[in-house]
């Protein structure tokens, strides 16, 4: 997990310090283990298990004792779905990309409310989104930051980070797009969010 590395929160405050002392923009960093709940696929692959080792019971030259099959699966079930929701590998094969696209992105425009990153004076704040069990990064920008910014500006930009240094690229190139359309004013750039991230657990 890239925000539970032990450099991420004093790394990234260091680098939105700097990236800010260029722009205009104000950037809010949050980080989240995941978007949104996916008890759903653990209970499915359980239930999917359970289904497997009972048709091994079945037709299997091994015998079981009667009583014993409806503890068999409910243990199985139960390991196996506890396995599957702590394993983020295997709960990223269960889910289709769609679904964790949308959840990332609803996530992250709640989270551009619940910072009140609109909250600059001149609307120029922008949030960074980084949703770890997704390796996804999403980029909320403030209406005053589209109105100075083109879309094509941000396409260049990954949005998938799986190490520290992934993400700290990405902040690095949007940086870049800030200084370059939104440059700070001289004399009167005043830090008006903190830029410590805001790690969610």
């Amino acid at each position: 997990m890239i925000h539970t590395n032990k450099d991420f929160a004093s790394s990234v405050e260091k680098l939105v310090t700097e990236l800010e002392q260029s722009t205009d923009a104000e950037i809010v960093v949050v980080a989240t283990p995941r978007s949104g709940s996916y008890r759903d696929v653990a209970w499915l692959a359980s239930s999917v298990l359970a289904f497997l080792m009972l048709l091994f019971m079945l037709f299997s030259p091994f015998r079981f004792g009667t009583y014993l099959i409806p503890i068999d699966l409910i243990v199985v079930a139960g390991v196996g779905g506890w396995l599957v929701y702590r394993s983020p590998r295997a709960m990223r094969l269960l889910t289709p990309a769609s679904r964790r696209k949308k959840q990332v992105a609803t996530e992250a425009n709640n989270a551009f409310v619940e910072e009140v990153v609109h909250g600059t004076r001149a609307r120029t704040g922008i949030l960074v989104f980084l949703s770890d069990f997704e390796q996804a990064v999403v980029i909320v920008r403030d209406l005053g930051l589209d109105g100075k910014i083109p879309g094509a500006a941000w396409n260049d930009i990954s949005t998938r980070a799986e190490s520290l240094e992934d993400f700290l690229e990405i902040l690095r190139a949007i940086g870049k797009v800030l200084a370059s359309h939104v440059p700070a004013i001289e004399g009167d750039n005043p830090d008006e969010i903190p830029n410590a991230p805001r790690i969610r657990r």
